[in-house]
This record gives structure tokens, sequence and C-alpha cells, in this order.
């Protein structure tokens, strides 16, 4: 199956006669999905390729209805995907691939796959599995298919061999610095985007975090480690965005962390204001870090143009935060807020919370509701994104859920579990249908308002219809017989997608 394959000669605007050939990079997703962030992972790895002079073509399936897509006769196919739905996405596409190029080896890499590499390849729409970072692993990858090599020796990947799966060595990780800063846009549809329409720009400026909480992918796929680029590189890399792209008003790092060190974020901010990149920004942090944070930091981060840090609160239960290893406390989040709005008033603080771990009590979830208005007393400015119910996916915490949740046992299984829709079954039904509603009403109640305008025509007449009801709700705590709910939802799944 693994075999060589020649350039296809519609897939790049380079000199077709030095290439090696053809390789189509593909993102899963369903076709006209509400709100589609670039896939900038598939950026450096398509990066990566052209250097070893293949032409890449991307297809992004919420951008494109890949039922019209020729596949053509790539080197290989390269998926990426998260755990949840989006492996059902993958796995339509996958077929589609055999369906076409019965010959063609389909190569998935991305956090899914790497967490759990052997599972993944033992698929029959799976031939190769790039586990961890990509840029470097897939060099050699693809210049040993499209030379019909083995690839006993290729480090980091996972693979079919002789009928069973095989997995190499780890393979390395590239120098941040070292990436390019020129990625390949011109292989995406960037005006369609909406973030890129109303001008905010997504970058990456740190791969990884060195912190335990439980429920996050990090601990397996980064090993609690943090790396990240200079801040030279980072704002070089924000320089050549806004003359690329001048409309662009707002940057949005997608680290997981960009806080961990302090003094280079100092850098950054110090460099945009000696460079005059008059900006916006917004970046995640914790909130350990933001309740210690003093005057000058903060009205640093406000000159150099920050508007909003985003942060994970979770619970505002000491025990569930000592339960998934949040190492945050409620004192520390009240702090965060109250530090923000004494010497950065124009930074808005956006939080995100979660529900439904199991032994949670009516107690536990009271502590979260009151802590989310004691912040917005204290802070005006608090943004709340909404209480998303916990969904299990590879990860700690995962390890130490009750019998009663059979964790997924094939690639297909994982694809059918959807991140804002799982029914934790450690809870009673009732218990559950309260937890979705509560969900639902705080992201009706809270949801930014500088997110709601990036949205499709639909969500925004939900929202704007339901806003008012949702914090009468919310005000009085009364999440029952929520019709409206229901019928908005049925509404918004028959006309676009998901709320």
């Amino acid at each position: 199956m693994l075999s060589s394959k020649t350039a296809s000669s519609h897939s790049s605007n380079l000199n077709i006669d030095n290439q090696k050939g053809d390789v189509l990079l593909v993102f899963p997703g369903k076709y006209r999905a509400p709100d589609p962030q670039i896939p900038l992972a598939l950026l450096y790895i398509a990066a990566s390729l052209r250097q070893e002079r293949f032409t890449v073509r991307i297809l992004d399936m919420r951008q494109e209805d890949f039922r019209r897509f020729n596949v053509g006769n790539p080197v290989f196919v390269g998926i990426s995907c998260m755990s949840g739905l989006q492996i059902k996405y993958a796995l339509e596409f996958a077929r589609y691939v055999r369906d076409q190029n019965s010959s063609c080896p389909i190569v998935w890499g991305g956090v899914h796959p790497t967490l759990l590499p052997e599972q993944t390849a033992s698929t029959p729409y799976v031939d190769v599995v790039v586990s961890g970072e990509g840029e470097l692993i897939i060099k050699d990858l693809a210049n040993k298919l499209a030379q019909n090599q083995p690839l006993d020796d290729v480090a980091g990947i996972t693979y079919k061999f002789n009928g069973s799966v095989k997995s190499n060595p780890p393979g390395k990780v590239a120098e941040l610095d070292d990436l390019p800063i020129d990625l390949p846009y011109d292989l995406l549809p960037i005006e369609k985007y909406p973030s890129i329409k109303s001008g905010r720009f997504h970058i990456q400026t740190s791969r990884g975090c060195p912190h335990r909480c439980g429920f996050c992918y990090n601990s397996y796929f980064n090993k609690n480690k943090w790396r990240a680029k200079s801040a030279k590189r980072v704002l070089d890399e924000i320089e050549y965005i806004l003359v690329k792209f001048p409309h662009i008003k707002i940057i949005d790092p997608i680290d997981d962390n960009v806080f961990v060190d302090k003094k280079r974020v100092e850098e950054i901010c110090t460099g945009l204001i000696e460079r005059k990149l008059r900006v916006q920004w917004r970046a995640n942090c914790r909130f350990d870090y933001m309740s210690t944070y003093d005057k000058p930091f903060l009205e640093l981060l406000e000159k150099a143009g920050c508007v909003e840090l985003d942060f994970g609160g979770e619970s505002g239960s000491d025990r569930i935060q000592q339960l998934i290893c949040k190492d945050v406390t409620a004192a520390q989040m009240l702090q965060s807020v109250e530090n923000l709005h004494r010497w950065a008033p124009s930074i808005e603080p956006y939080v995100s919370w979660m529900s439904g771990l199991p032994g949670e009590t009516d107690d536990d979830l009271k502590q979260t509701f009151d802590l989310m208005d004691r912040m917005r007393e204290v802070n005006p400015k608090t943004q709340h994104y909404g209480i998303f119910v916990y969904t299990p996916f590879p990860s700690p915490v995962m390890e130490f859920l009750p019998p009663e949740f059979k964790a997924p046992q094939s690639l297909e299984e994982w694809g059918s579990i959807h991140v804002f829709h799982f029914d934790p079954p450690w809870h009673s039904r009732s218990r559950v249908s309260e937890l979705h509603t509560i969900s639902a009403v705080t992201r009706l109640a809270f949801y930014p308002e500088a997110r709601i305008i990036e949205r499709d025509f639909v969500y925004k007449t939900v929202y704007k219809i339901m806003n008012n009801v949702e914090k009468y709700r919310w005000k009085h705590r009364n999440f029952a017989f929520p019709i409206e709910l229901k019928i908005a939802d049925a509404i918004a799944r028959k006309l676009k997608g998901f709320l």
C-alpha cells in the first residue's frame, strides 16, 4: 500500500519540473461549520514539505465540500485531528480517498493519533501515524514514501508492516525559531475565515505547558514541557503579518500558555512599543500567575496593546480543583480580576468553566456560580465563555473515571464523542439534562460579544433572542423546563450546525 506517487500538475504555483511529488493535507470538519479557524498546524507541515520540494495542497473540509474534491494521485494524504467528532469527519474523507485511489497512503497526525498511535494505526483507513510535532518527521516520511523505501528508520511514526503495527523511536522536534515566518497562506481560502474577515489573526509563539491539569492533553502530548519562540522572533512574525495583511487589528496566539516566561512577555511588549506595531492582542494566562503580577507589569501589557486575557477557571470548588490538579484557588481568581481592574482596566478577563466531573455535587456547582458572580462584581469587565460539560479525552483524569464510563476502543468509537454534547454516564439522566441546560444557559447569557460578531447570521440571531431570557434564568438559578433552549437548538441544528 505504501508506494511511490507521481506529481500532480495542479497543486502548487512552484516550478513543477523540480518537484518530488504532490502531497494533500486535510483538516477534517463539517462543511460550512459556523466558526472555522485557520488550520495553523497544517501550514507548518506544508512549509516543511515545500522545503523538501514537494508541492502541497490543503483541503479544509469546513470550507470545501470534499465530495466534489479530486484527490488525484498524491505521494500521500495527511490528515490532522483531535479527539472527538473531528475523527468522524476524518474517517469520512479517508474512506473517500480509498474509493478514489485505493493505493494512496493515508497518514494521520495531530493530538489524538499522537496520544493513541497504535490504536489509530490499527484502523483500516490509517497507514501511518505521525506522533508529536511533525515538522521534521514529515520530511523524512515524505521522502521515503516518494521513493517507495522502507519506513523502518523514520523516527516518530507508527505504521503497518507485514500485517502488524510497528512503532519507531520518537522523532526530533524543531527549534521554534527555525520555523518559517512566511507560512504558505496561499494554500488556504484565507478570505473565507470569519476571524480573518473581522481582523483577528492566529499565530503560535510557544508550545506546551509545564502544569499538570489532569483533563488536558499536554501531560501526555508535551510531557509537561514548554518551549517558546524568542521575543525577537515573535515580533518579526507579527510585523510580517501586519505588512502582509494590513487589515489585521488583533493578534491571537493559539498557545496553551503564553505567560510561562514573564521576561519573554516583557520583551515582546517592549518590542511592540519600540517598533510602533500598533496592534491589539490577546493570550491565554493562568490565574496563579496573574494573582502575583504587579502594577508596572500590567501597565506594560496594556500599553503594548493587550485587550484580552483568557483563563481556565474550571470550578469554584476547591475539592474539584484538587481532583483535576488545576492548582488554582478561588482567592487567586478573585485577586487576578481585581489586579486587572485596578492596574489595567482596558484588559478584559475571559474565563471558561467546567461541570459534570465524577462526584460533583450541587454545592460544588453553587460555589462555581457564586464565584462567577463575585468575579464580575470585583471586575465588571469579566467575561464568561460558559460552563461546559466535561468530556473524557485521553488525559490523566480519564484514567480515574468511574466504571460506568467505558473508554472507546477504536478510532471509530472516539469519533462518536461530541465535545459539547457528552452525557456523563456516572450521573443520572436528570442530572445530565440539568448540566446541559446549565451549559446552554451560561453560553447564551455570557458568551463574549467580541466572539459573537464573528459568528454566522444564524448564531447571532438566536443569541440576540435568547440572551435576555438566559440572563433571567441565571439570576434566579432556574434551570428547569428549558423549552426555549430545545426550540432554539433544534432551529440552529436544522439551519446550520450546533450552537
